[in-house]
C-alpha cells in the first residue's frame, strides 16, 4: 500500500513516558557507583519521540496513548503539545502512573543502556482509545504497546485504507498478530536475528510472507536493508558525530511516517528518515536535534538533482 499525495496525518498509538537521562563515563555493569557528568529530563517513549519528529517535519502528528494523572504525565502532554503534536486523545489515568525511564548515555560513544519498568499490567485493561482520527488520509504508527488497543487500531487503519507502519524490537507473539495489517514493518537487527536466525534478508521474505507489505531491517550507521518488487535492496546512513543514540530510531520511524504522509518515493524516504535519526545522535536526549521541515525539503531538492528528477 502507498500513501495518498496529501494525507492529512500521523497517528501514532503507543509509548509515551518521562526519560531521566544521565551522562556518564562509562557503561560499566559491574561497577557499584556511576558518576553521571550531565542531567537531562526529557519526554520520551518511541511514539512520542516519533511524533515529535513528525511535527517536526511539517506534518500533522496524533497522539493515542496513556499516561498517569500525575506531575510526569502532565509533563508529557505539556511538552508533546508544546512541541506541536495534538494530544487531546492522550488519556490520563490516576490508577497508573506514567512510566519513568532512566537511561545512561556513555560519554564518547552515544552509546546507552536503559532501566525501564514493566509494564505488561499497567497496560492491561486500559480504556478503549479513541480511533477516530484514523481514517484514509491517515498514517497510522504503531510501536506494540497497549497491543488490544494496537490490534483495533491497526484493524481500523485497514478498513479504511490507511497504511501502517510499525516498529517492534522482539518478536512477541502479541506484536506478531499485528504483522497481517501492518504495510511498513521497519524492525532492528535485533528483531531480525531472533526472528528469523540467519541473515537479515530472511527477515525480509519472511516479514514479507507474513504481513505482505515492504519491510525494512535497519542497521544503525550501516544503513538499512529494505525489500523492494522482490528484490533486496540496501540505503545508507551520514557518517556524524555522535553524542548520543538515544531515540535514533524513534526519529527513522516519526520520519518516515512524515515521508508517506508527503508522498515521498520509497528510497527518498528511507534515505531521508536514516538522516533524521543520524542527525538525531548529534545532540543529547531523543529531541536534542531532529530534522526540520526547511532540512526535509532541501534533502528532497538535493536527492531530485542528483537523480535527474
Amino acid at each position: 500500500m502507498s500513501a495518498r499525495k496529501g494525507a492529512g496525518r500521523v497517528v501514532g498509538l503507543g509509548l509515551c513516558v518521562v526519560d531521566h537521562l544521565y551522562v556518564v563515563e562509562a557503561l560499566d555493569p559491574r561497577a557499584e557507583r556511576v558518576r553521571y557528568v550531565e542531567r537531562r529530563v526529557t519526554s520520551g517513549g518511541m511514539v512520542g519521540n516519533a511524533l515529535v519528529q513528525v511535527a517536526r517535519l511539517g506534518c500533522a502528528a496524533h497522539v493515542l496513548s496513556l499516561v498517569g494523572d500525575d506531575a510526569e504525565g502532565r509533563f508529557v502532554r505539556r511538552t508533546l503539545s508544546a512541541a506541536g503534536v495534538v494530544t487531546r486523545r492522550l488519556v490520563r489515568d490516576a490508577r497508573r502512573p506514567t512510566t519513568v525511564a532512566v537511561v545512561q548515555v556513555e560519554r564518547r560513544s552515544g552509546a546507552r543502556r536503559f532501566l525501564v519498568a514493566d509494564r505488561r499490567r499497567l497496560e492491561r485493561g486500559v480504556p478503549a482509545f479513541d480511533l477516530t482520527p484514523i481514517d484514509a488520509r491517515a498514517v497510522l504508527l504503531v510501536d506494540g504497546h497497549f497491543p488490544a488497543q494496537a490490534l483495533r487500531a491497526v484493524r481500523r487503519a485497514r478498513a479504511v485504507g490507511a497504511p501502517v507502519v510499525a516498529d517492534f524490537h522482539r518478536p512477541l507473539p502479541e506484536l506478531l498478530r499485528l504483522l497481517p495489517y501492518v504495510d511498513y514493518p521497519i524492525v532492528p537487527l535485533e528483531f531480525a536475528r531472533a526472528y528469523a536466525p540467519g541473515a537479515p534478508r530472511e527477515a525480509l521474505r519472511r516479514l514479507h510472507a507474513e504481513s505482505g507489505g515492504t519491510p525494512v531491517v535497519t542497521l544503525g550507521a550501516r544503513g538499512g536493508l529494505y525489500l523492494d518488487a522482490g528484490r533486496v535492496r540496501r540505503f545508507d546512513a551520514p557518517r556524524v558525530r555522535v553524542r548520543d543514540t538515544t531515540g535514533a530510531g524513534d526519529a527513522f520511524h516519526g520520519a518516515f511516517a512524515a515521508g508517506l504522509c508527503q508522498a515521498l518515493a520509497l528510497r527518498t524516504n528511507l534515505e531521508r528518515a536514516a538522516r533524521a535519526g543520524a542527525l538525531c545522535c548529534t545532540a543529547l536526549g531523543p529531541a536534542g536535534r531532529l530534522m526540520t521541515r526547511a532540512e526535509g525539503a532541501a534533502f528532497q531538492r538535493r536527492r531530485a538533482r542528483q537523480r535527474g528528477v
